[in-house]
């Protein structure tokens, strides 16, 4: 069974959103029928109109760690953030996902690139975190009904040292659900960042 450390994530590229929609409904229908596999939420994200779009069906649990790693790349691609001595800064969230980025090394800037080409392609990529025991049959699933696939390990770390550079959270909120704080303050963020800005009244 599960040990829901949730440090794998698996991205699978499909040629359009209907294609990527069917994955996902074959994958929780798998999902739901095997014991042994349990994956949570899953996550898309796609570029429409030179804009990054995300999606993610629950955020809680599973669906907060598969929530923080959509918005990292989501972050990144957005072009709001800045290599500088192999931290990302400035932006929204960008002290968030160059914490975040000093733990993950296998899903890195450069392979965020590389996510971001297959974007710019036009492919829906779907997100899933998973157990390192549920890769390789998720993997398979996903490589039937059509994807494109590439799997990473991103630890724990990762996300707890997140949720550290999250102002005025919660202690034991970190300690306990550090994704979950993670992907509420990339939420926040991100709707700050879209927001239109205030006008300031004209002089009279």
């Amino acid at each position: 069974m599960s040990d829901n450390k949730n440090e794998q994530v698996i991205v699978a590229f499909f040629d359009s959103t209907i294609a990527a929609d069917d994955a996902i409904r074959d994958l929780q229908a798998w999902d739901k029928a095997s014991d042994e596999i349990k994956l949570g939420a899953i996550g898309t994200i796609s570029k429409e109109k030179g804009k990054v779009k995300t999606h993610v069906g629950r955020k809680t649990g599973k669906g907060a760690a598969v929530g923080t790693v959509i918005g990292i790349i989501a972050a990144i691609l957005s072009g709001g953030l800045t290599l500088i001595g192999g931290v990302l800064v400035g932006g929204a969230g960008g002290g968030i996902v160059g914490a975040f980025m000093k733990k993950s090394t296998h899903l890195n800037k450069d392979e965020i690139d590389q996510i971001g080409k297959e974007l710019d392609a036009g492919r829906v990529a779907v997100v899933v975190t998973c157990d390192e025991h549920e890769v390789a049959p998720t993997r398979q699933q996903l490589i039937s009904a059509g994807g494109k696939v590439r799997n990473y390990t991103v630890p724990q770390e990762a996300f707890t040292e997140a949720a550290k550079a999250v102002e005025g959270a919660d202690k034991a909120a970190v300690e306990q659900k550090p994704a979950e704080v993670v992907t509420a303050a990339l939420d926040e963020a991100s709707e700050a960042a879209s927001a239109p800005a205030e006008r300031e009244p004209k002089a009279s």
